[in-house]
């Protein structure tokens, strides 16, 4: 009977962290929403930018916050689902939706096959290999041209609003309908990371950040959780990826190694562990270059 009412205490503790979270989700997405119709059309593709960079932001979260793991090269696989998202809708047709579903597939795959690799080293040397990873996009694109257009790119963006989006809203400009199609996969994210991180995965990862050799004489698997950790992040970087590269191209140039590193400052900024700190140091980096000129 003990064990019974611990197990259902645990379920309704998960419930109300879930809830919780919802709320927090909806009320997020409703203020953005709400403030995007405030904004001049610039000010709304900085916005909309925001929110890409945001979830690139909370794949570094996933990954060093939670779970202590390095990387300087966060673009090079935000670039995998840049790239993905592009050959499906360019090369397949594929509606955008698909193919944005497609990059975190693609994203997490190849999160899975790197993660193996990053799971064998630690600290300075894992940094350097993903940073490494980064320097090498112009030179893979251009290796394989013919499949991922060599140093021109994919010309890819979001199209124009279905008829069913400006029947409810009305007649929405470019850097609008950017905003609010990015905005649902912002609060997507926000909402999974935010239970992820305080699921019993979660509670391990932080353990295995803390102290890797007490996290493995309690029973963790170290580099299975390893490799978990590095997918699971690679997705979300493989999805924020995709929507930047919907801004209009996707080439080398879009993914350069300025782009890892302004990921990574963005996440120092707000606070690597903090969910919210992600969107803090997202705002900082696209908004502050305009805040100083004005001063």
């Amino acid at each position: 009977m003990e064990f019974l009412a611990e197990g259902r205490c645990a379920v309704d503790k998960s419930k109300m962290i879930w809830r919780k979270n919802l709320i927090k989700t909806l009320t997020l997405g409703v203020f953005l929403f709400l403030l995007s119709f405030t904004f001049e059309p610039y000010n709304q593709g900085q916005l909309a930018l925001v929110l890409m960079l945001f979830i690139g932001v909370l794949s570094l979260t996933v990954l060093t916050g939670a779970s202590g793991q390095i990387s300087l090269g966060q673009g090079a696989l935000m670039a995998i689902g840049g790239y993905g998202s592009a050959i499906l809708i360019v090369n397949q047709n594929f509606p955008i939706w698909a193919a944005l579903i497609g990059s975190i597939i693609v994203a997490f795959v190849s999160g899975l096959i790197l993660g193996v690799i990053a799971a064998r080293l630690s600290g300075p040397y894992l940094a350097g290999t993903t940073l490494v990873i980064a320097l090498a996009i112009p030179t893979i694109a251009n290796r394989f041209e013919s499949v991922l257009a060599g140093n021109i790119g994919f010309i890819v963006d979001f199209k124009s609003p279905p008829a069913w989006v400006t029947s409810i809203f009305g007649e929405l400009g470019y850097e609008h309908w950017q905003l609010i199609a990015t905005l649902p996969f912002a609060a997507l994210t926000f909402f999974f990371i935010s239970n992820i991180l305080k699921s019993r995965s979660g509670r391990s990862w932080k353990a295995l950040r803390d102290n890797e050799t007490a996290a493995s004489l309690l029973g963790l698997k170290i580099s299975h959780t390893k490799v978990l950790v590095f997918a699971v992040s690679s997705a979300f970087a493989g999805l924020a990826g995709a929507l930047y590269g919907l801004r209009g191209i996707v080439g080398p140039s879009v993914y350069a190694v300025s782009l890892s590193l302004s990921l990574l400052t963005a996440a120092i900024l707000g606070g690597v562990r903090s969910i919210f700190g992600a969107l803090l140091g997202s705002v900082i980096i696209v908004f502050l270059p305009d805040w100083i000129h004005d001063v």
